[in-house]
């Protein structure tokens, strides 16, 4: 990776990569791939592309190429298919609606649709109540 950058030419290689390899350690060797590539490439954001990365920007950047490994690697959680729901008929929607609004007649057909259901059969009875 040194050679691909000439202006650090007056570097010594040797110390630099025993820099690397310290601030490497424990980063596996495909994430040190990447980012070496990365640095090379010119694809690595606010890197001055004339000069060999420090071991600490090159290590963040191992790091950084781990984490996205490691991401990639999780299984992913499917999202349950949404269960098509019965659609309510539009004319019950309007009994509903005008039950809501105190309509007897229609609170009375709606127990008559619904006998099995509490509240509406509460509110027909009150409103045979109120009405008689």
């Amino acid at each position: 990776m040194l050679s691909g950058f000439p202006a650090s030419s007056g570097t010594d290689p040797d110390m630099q990569i025993r820099a690397y390899l310290v601030a490497i350690d424990g980063i596996s060797a495909e994430a040190v791939w990447r980012a070496a590539r990365g640095f090379i490439a010119g694809k690595v954001r606010d890197h001055n592309r004339a000069f060999a990365p420090s071991s600490a920007s090159f290590a963040e950047e191992c790091r950084n190429q781990q984490a996205a490994m490691a991401a990639q690697s999780r299984p992913r959680i499917e999202r349950e298919a949404e269960t098509p729901k019965p659609k309510v008929a539009a004319y019950k929607m309007q009994l509903l609606s005008a039950a809501a609004n105190g309509s007897r007649s229609a609170k009375r057909e709606l127990a008559k649709m619904f006998p099995d259901n509490p509240i509406i059969a509460r509110a027909a009875r009150d409103a045979q109540e109120a009405a008689g």
